[in-house]
């Protein structure tokens, strides 16, 4: 319990009786708690020390009664303030004089402090103290909390009290608001990128006329739409066609190429000169559709050969979890969310390319395609880099979609199939529940400051690469 040659000055539980707080003749506090181990056993482990009294005998040990708090005094006559989960010393001082000093208490609420002396005289000291549970190490670093096996990140609240042990880490927030917005730009940066050069460069003007105010109507769209639609309509269809779901990943490139070189191959030239120009993207439609179909229609007896008729059960059996409401549903639905804003800015962008590059590219010899990819596009990247930046900037801010088509479970997992909780879920969840000015109100304001900060950091970044990509291609 103590060095050797050290002696056991005082001893105390924190509340809930979990805690041990041992001091020892040096001036060294220690926090142990049982630990299960591997086997199930319980092991008294010492978790943290404090040694802000190093060298002075530790007197008395005061547990605060409603928090993870408490109080010690030592031989000098100094009495200190911590709290053990945060890890921290809130205030050292000296109160009286070391040989007048026999006990310290503190209040119930912990904001009165009693002194008793030895001539019997009790001095009463005022302690303001109301959010001594935060700190950094408690709110991004890893924490040992009282019946765990070992130090995690872990967001844990309850409303409208502070009477528990605090786990207020911002980690697995943080990190689950990455997540969201890096699955959610996985699906919309290729698909909005690509469609728009496609719309801008290659597309019939009368086919994009229709294509662009359709999809920049989409932006209309309520998120609360896309949430609930994702919710309770998608997830169950990912979740009952998992295997068709990854099959249509490489079905739907396989039969675009394979109806493109069908296309060049086998359809007659009378029948190729009677479709216009730029509008042979409109002859995939048929053929996407019939992808969908097939990988959906393939599912189950996949799911049957492959994986004993229970993907999710399959997954489960080589250790990964499964949640119906995963980040591959999010990725899905506010990746749609985001893909208006990406293909609207790209277009403009690659459309306003001016015209006599494009002119003077072809005239130079320069196929479509060449001059696709090294005029157009170099030209109009800014524009193109900013398109992602914003769509970064909306999917890290996005509430609404992640609050209800994810389990709002604060866990730190990039897997594909586990659920995820975002700082702007999280409050929008817990903000009306919270208790005015406690602790976990503060917290929620601190992590609405923080994804603030996430959001200027990706426009300020975006900014910055705009511009040094306008110096550099601007003399094209």
């Amino acid at each position: 319990m103590v060095a050797e040659g050290q002696t056991i000055s005082a001893i105390e539980f924190l509340t809930g009786d979990i805690s041990l707080m041992i001091a020892s003749s040096d001036g060294l506090v220690a926090q142990w708690f049982p630990v299960r181990d591997e086997k199930g056993d319980e092991h008294l482990t010492k978790i943290r020390e404090f040694n802000q009294h190093k060298g002075q005998q530790i007197v008395t040990i005061a547990p605060e009664e409603r928090r993870k708090g408490f109080l010690l005094a030592d031989a000098s006559g100094q009495v200190g303030v911590y709290h053990s989960t945060a890890n921290r010393q809130v205030i050292v001082d000296t109160f009286t004089k070391p040989e007048e000093m026999r006990h310290i208490a503190v209040s119930p609420r912990a904001d009165v402090m009693l002194i008793e002396q030895k001539n019997g005289d009790i001095q009463v000291w005022d302690i303001h103290n109301e959010h001594p549970e935060i700190s950094l190490s408690a709110l991004w670093g890893k924490v040992w909390y009282e019946s765990h096996e070992q130090p995690k990140y872990l967001w844990q609240s309850s409303s409208a009290s502070n009477d528990f042990e605090p786990k207020f880490s911002l980690m697995p927030l943080a990190f689950g608001t990455l997540k969201a917005a890096f699955y959610a730009m996985l699906v919309a940066v290729p698909i909005a990128i690509f469609g728009a050069i496609y719309a801008a460069y290659f597309m019939s003007p009368g086919m994009r006329k229709v294509v662009k105010p359709t999809i920049e109507i989409m932006e209309a769209l309520p998120t609360v739409i896309l949430g609930f639609l994702a919710g309770l309509w998608l997830a169950p269809v990912i979740e009952m066609n998992l295997p068709g779901v990854f099959m249509l990943l490489f079905m739907l490139p396989m039969v675009v190429l394979a109806s493109a070189y069908a296309w060049w191959k086998f359809v007659p030239k009378s029948v190729k000169y009677k479709i216009p120009p730029g509008w042979e993207a409109a002859l995939l439609i048929p053929s996407i559709l019939f992808a969908g179909w097939l990988a959906f229609t393939l599912s189950y007896p996949v799911e049957v050969w492959l994986f004993g008729g229970d993907m999710r059960l399959w997954l489960n059996s080589i250790g990964i979890d499964f949640d119906q409401r995963n980040a591959l549903v999010v990725g899905i639905a506010m990746g749609l969310a985001v893909i208006p804003s990406i293909f609207s800015i790209t277009e403009d962008a690659v459309f306003s390319v001016p015209k006599h590059l494009t002119t003077g590219s072809l005239a130079l010899g320069a196929t479509l395609w060449q001059t696709m990819t090294r005029v157009v596009i170099l030209t109009a990247s800014p524009g193109i880099f900013s398109a992602v930046m914003i769509g970064i900037g909306r999917a890290v801010g996005e509430t609404m979609i992640v609050l209800m088509a994810t389990g709002n479970t604060p866990v730190m997992d990039f897997s594909i199939f586990q659920g995820l909780r975002t700082l702007s879920a999280n409050i929008a969840v817990e903000m009306p529940e919270s208790e005015v000015n406690s602790t976990h109100y503060r917290v929620l304001f601190l992590s609405g400051l923080v994804l603030f900060v996430f959001t200027f950091f990706f426009n300020t970044l975006a900014e910055i690469v705009r511009h040094r990509l306008r110096r550099k291609y601007s003399s094209l």
